[in-house]
């Protein structure tokens, strides 16, 4: 082959060459999760054309241990209370043995009665727990303390309905007990006005003013009036 024949595919396979290498630099990278090889897709040489990409995913959190919270002293001793005393905390159940004392020598309200277990240091669930379940009759309780005025303490009608109220009884609580407390309003305005005029000397119309600021009725006050 002559000279002149040879440069021409000295060059072409020179250009071919270099062709191959420009495609083989502008293929594309693809991102993955592990090193692969890629082959430029448009090369003309017979073998491929090794590429090394590094992953640039981020890695996948680690799971964080998990640990069960330990029980305290304190809640172990409140759960060996509650289960030596049949499901009853030791507070709820000297409370309630508190209410059912109270309830047994002396008419309370039951808001009365839970005021008295405040007092008395005991939590307000251990109160709460003790009044709903001392089983009293506050109505027949509100009687009681309608009896124990009436004895000790000539008022009115009216005056006594106040006094329940101001025990912390419910209005129909309040209402049951003066409605039965048998007692006599005429006498009751008598012994008040003998009570003022023991202790503070007034005159008719003043006494007779007193007993209706009292809340007696017309009618009783002057009968104290008549009979003093």
């Amino acid at each position: 082959m002559s000279a002149s024949v040879r440069l021409p595919l000295f060059l072409g396979a020179l250009a071919l060459s270099l062709t191959a290498c420009s495609t083989a630099e502008e293929a594309e990278t693809v991102v993955v999760t592990e090193t692969v090889t890629v082959a430029a897709s448009t090369s003309t040489t017979p073998s491929a054309t090794p590429v090394t990409v590094t992953s640039t995913a981020s890695p996948e959190p680690v799971p964080r241990e998990t640990r069960a919270r330990e029980t305290t002293v304190q809640e172990s001793s409140v759960r060996q209370a509650t289960a030596a005393t049949g499901g009853v905390s030791r507070e709820f159940s000297a409370a309630l043995d508190s209410a059912r004392s109270y309830n047994s020598f002396t008419a309370m309200s039951k808001a009365g009665l839970y005021d008295q277990l405040l007092y008395e240091q005991f939590s307000p669930d251990a109160a709460q727990y003790a009044v709903d379940n001392v089983q009293a009759d506050w109505k027949t309780n509100a009687l009681k303390s309608a009896g124990n005025y009436d004895r000790y303490s000539g008022m009115s009608k009216a005056g006594l309905y106040d006094q329940l109220i101001y025990e912390e009884y419910t209005p129909e609580q309040a209402q049951y007990g003066v409605d039965n407390v048998q007692a006599d309003w005429n006498t009751n305005a008598l012994r008040t006005a003998r009570d003022y005029q023991s202790f503070s000397p007034m005159s008719p119309a003043a006494l007779y003013d007193q007993l209706l600021y009292e809340q007696y009725t017309p009618e009783q006050a002057q009968y104290a009036m008549n009979n003093l």
